[in-house]
């Protein structure tokens, strides 16, 4: 795993460079910062693709499950929750909304929180990210994935005049959009990574994580690490008139 470290996050610089020399496996970096610890997965059935990834062996959920000295999952899709209950035997996924408070789970109580690829299904970011403080403990880590904003494949979709989005997705996070929004709901950014998404051509997975490798704005997904902190006082921005 090789994570870089995010220097002081200065929410006001218009340029921001991304940073290089952190290409991961996602899964892989998931697992080594969930190793040993009491986690919550956020978004945890991956409905609809639950019961095809669970086959495969590949469902997150399932390999956190196999590292971590604790976990607990959270997701709203009952149906996905039931289905891995009575196939695969999970009993460890709560069926609730996490850009909502969570009743009966103890506050502050998880050394990670795991927000994998769901950041991008919620009109409620704002909720989500409350739900993720509350989980953590004082020294807790926040681990977001989700797919790049920048990333090439859907550029050279646009050239194209196409776009291909799941149908819960609701915005794109970039490596600066991510932070920014991650500081403006209480986190203090650390580590990020780049990863890419499975292709169906080997060559064109081959290409594109080529360039991404050289070039981590291009890459398919980004990883980002966070502590929680008090959420920022919003000071008046003296370039900005206030309005009448």
């Amino acid at each position: 795993m090789r994570l870089a470290p995010i220097g002081p996050y200065d929410m006001k610089a218009w340029g921001k460079r991304v940073p290089k020399g952190c290409w991961v496996d996602r899964d892989e970096a998931v697992l080594e910062l969930s190793r040993g610890k009491r986690v919550a997965h956020l978004g945890a059935a991956d409905a609809p693709f639950h019961l095809e990834k669970a086959r495969d062996g590949e469902l997150l959920h399932l390999k956190v499950k196999a590292v971590a000295a604790e976990l607990v999952g959270f997701d709203f899709c009952r149906q996905a929750v039931d289905e891995l209950r009575a196939e695969f035997g999970v009993d460890d996924i709560l069926i609730t909304d996490a850009t909502r408070p969570l009743g009966g789970v103890e506050p502050h109580s998880f050394d990670v929180v795991l927000c994998c690829d769901i950041i991008e299904h919620v009109s409620n970011v704002g909720g989500l990210l409350d739900t993720c403080r509350d989980l953590l403990r004082p020294d807790g880590q926040l681990v977001v994935t989700t797919i790049n904003a920048t990333a090439l494949k859907p550029a050279v979709r646009a050239i194209l005049s196409r776009e291909d989005v799941h149908f819960e997705h609701t915005a794109y996070f970039s490596y600066s959009t991510l932070c920014q929004v991650l500081v403006m709901n209480g986190f203090v950014p650390e580590l990020f990574g780049t990863f890419s998404y499975p292709t169906y051509s080997r060559a064109v997975g081959f290409f594109f994580r080529t360039v991404a490798r050289f070039a981590p704005g291009t890459a398919d997904g980004v990883l980002v690490t966070a502590r929680p902190v008090a959420p920022p006082a919003l000071q008046p921005d003296p370039s900005c008139p206030p309005t009448r």
